[in-house]
């Protein structure tokens, strides 16, 4: 962030959403009560951006105004064909808007656990065949399966189907597992 980034005036909603992601910090035990209290206090007192800034900098959150413009319009999706072999995207690497996963006969797995900075909204259409799709994401994130369907015996197993935390992405999926497996599994997954 630009210094006059920081000069800029924070309204209420921001305070807000400093305040949603010190509390989530204490219940999944990150900060304890009393340094809770303390940034509480100073985020209320804050009047611009650079004075909300750290006290959340230590934390696994983004805040609204430090998000990456949206990609331009024609943003290209990312197609991921499994057809003899597997696909996997793992370590740090960037994330589109939208990801088509299309696993005929092999895998797709896509961890989302070193991603350094991820679009708020993800959407992920699945194209199934006989192969199986596997999403390990990090605390906080949400998956919503709501509109993927499980065909041909297929199946859809999912962990993260809760709200977001505070400044954590959303994958929205959607189309037909075909005759293989979609999963979710969660930061702490070993292969």
């Amino acid at each position: 962030m630009g210094e006059d980034a920081k000069a800029m005036r924070a309204g209420d909603a921001d305070r807000e959403a400093v305040a949603a992601i010190l509390r989530e910090a204490l219940a999944e035990g990150r900060l304890d009560l009393h340094e809770v209290d303390e940034r509480l206090a100073r985020t209320y007192a804050a009047r611009t951006y650079g004075e909300l800034d750290p006290l959340v900098a230590d934390l696994p959150a983004t805040l609204p105004w430090q998000e990456p413009p949206a990609p331009p319009a024609d943003e290209k999706p990312l197609v991921l064909s499994a057809g003899w072999s597997s696909e996997k995207r793992t370590g740090a690497w960037r994330v589109p808007r939208r990801i088509v996963a299309e696993p005929s006969m092999s895998d797709v797995k896509l961890d989302f656990r070193q991603v350094p900075s991820p679009p708020p909204h993800i959407d992920l259409e699945v194209k199934g065949g006989m192969g199986s799709i596997v999403l390990v994401v990090p605390e906080g994130w949400s998956v919503d399966t709501d509109e993927l369907r499980a065909t041909w015996g297929g199946s859809v197993k999912n962990r993260h189907h809760g709200p977001a935390g505070p400044g954590r992405p959303t994958i929205h999926v959607s189309g037909t597992t075909g005759m293989g497996s979609f999963k979710t599994r969660g930061a702490y997954f070993y292969e």
